[in-house]
């Protein structure tokens, strides 16, 4: 093999590996909501307290009330005094299949001080996410993405690639955002941070 060859091979094989890593695109969101979310990103959102609300780290996270698919409402205010993995996902995304057996894991670890809450975009519709969480054994929370609108994306920062992952702390503050699947290691080394978990 000569050395144009194996430099191929290898870009090949570096870029294969990015693509795996690498999240899916969001087209559900039109163009002018993502421009509307980038907007509301750069002003920043409402103060509460000493707080913004908003999608970077540091913000307090943007309230959500959504569907839960086995009944009633999920309301993130309610889980203040854990900490919260929100997980931004869908079925047809190979990433998000990917990172949700991670999730289980860590809800079931640590379900003490964490909960684990999927978002699911649901563009293949709600029977779709509950048989799909159903055949795979998974039973954290999850929610359905409040469409057409997508506020809850919006709120968000405008989520442009699933899956997207935000840790919020036990007062609601926004610690972490992974962007794409990530290694089981790299959220539970966040998650223990930030619920105080030692060595």
């Amino acid at each position: 093999m000569n050395n144009k060859t194996t430099f191929l091979l290898t870009l090949t094989l570096i870029l294969s590996v990015g693509l795996l890593m690498s999240g899916c695109s969001n087209d559900t969101e039109t163009a002018e909501n993502t421009q509307a979310a980038a907007q509301t990103s750069e002003q920043g959102g409402a103060v509460q307290g000493d707080l913004v609300v908003g999608p970077l780290k540091g913000n307090l996270a943007p309230n959500f009330n959504l569907k839960n698919i086995h009944g009633g409402t999920v309301e993130l205010a309610s889980l203040k005094g854990k900490a919260v993995l929100i997980d931004f996902w869908d079925t047809w995304c190979p990433p998000c299949r990917r990172a949700l057996p991670h999730l289980q894991e860590l809800s079931e670890a640590y379900a003490a001080d964490l909960v684990v809450v999927g978002v699911a975009m649901g563009r293949d519709g709600e029977a779709k996410v509950k048989s799909y969480v159903e055949e795979n054994n998974l039973d954290f929370t999850f929610v359905m993405a409040d469409a057409p609108q997508y506020q809850v994306m919006r709120d968000f920062g405008g989520v442009q690639s699933i899956p997207t992952t935000f840790l919020v702390d036990r007062e609601g503050v926004i610690r972490q955002i992974w962007t794409g699947a990530m290694p089981k290691a790299a959220y539970e080394e966040a998650v223990r941070q930030v619920i105080g978990v030692q060595g």
